[in-house]
């Protein structure tokens, strides 16, 4: 029995170390987990934030950018009650308005297909 009672023994206080030991390293690697995920929730945010932001900005521009559109129509109009030259033209903006806005989204795409 003595030398079961000594193998215990010798062994209980390393195996009881042992556990401390993983358990402060498991704390401390838990605690790191908890920063680093909490500076990447951080992140998301100020980066959803600015996005946000971003995206108010762009719609408030479009929104004055289509009243000045419309403005710029109704003086034409007024201006020159609808004669056929300036139709013609207003044609012609159009078309060519058209125009770059498709080469504008075929570049877009483009440049989508080679981020992926």
């Amino acid at each position: 029995m003595s030398a079961d009672g000594q193998e215990v023994t010798f062994e209980e206080p390393t195996r009881v170390a042992a556990e401390e030991d993983k358990r402060r390293r498991n704390t401390a690697a838990s605690a790191r987990f908890r920063i680093k995920k909490k500076q990447r929730e951080q992140a998301l945010e100020k980066s959803a934030k600015e996005m946000t932001e971003k995206v108010n900005g762009l719609e408030s521009r479009v929104s004055q950018l289509e009243t000045e559109n419309k403005w710029l129509k109704n003086l034409l109009v007024d201006k020159n009650e609808g004669s056929e030259n300036i139709t013609a033209l207003w044609k012609e903006f159009t078309k060519h308005v058209s125009e770059k806005t498709r080469a504008a989204s075929t570049k877009a795409a483009a440049a989508a297909k080679e981020d992926r």
